[in-house]
């Protein structure tokens, strides 16, 4: 279906939207891959190789990418999978544990 070309100008001339968290108000900031270091070695998280097996298990596929992040005061694992069928899913893991919080 093709878009007006006065609606397609206004789209594209209109600032872009903030993104909104639906489930948790609380803002998610990753750390670098030097404070991530830090944060395993110091035995506050867990490690990521054992995030990506937790990971897996509750959405099947390849690990494409797992970053540790800061939710408030507590660590998460945010881990992105790709599935055979092609879909991604990110799974939310508590940083310490391996629990995990959301899959999406």
């Amino acid at each position: 279906m093709p878009v007006e070309p006065i609606l397609a100008f206004a789209l594209l001339a209109s600032p872009p939207m903030p993104i909104v968290l639906v489930d948790d108000a609380t803002p998610i900031s990753c750390l670098s891959s030097d404070e991530m270091r830090d944060a395993v070695s110091d035995g506050r998280v867990m490690n990521p190789a054992e995030a990506s097996r937790h990971a897996r298990h509750a959405a099947p596929g390849e690990v494409v990418r797992i970053r540790l992040c800061r939710q408030g005061e507590d660590f998460v694992y945010v881990v992105t999978t790709l599935k055979r069928d092609g879909r991604v899913a990110r799974v939310t893991l508590e940083g310490q544990s391996g629990k995990v919080s959301t899959i999406r």
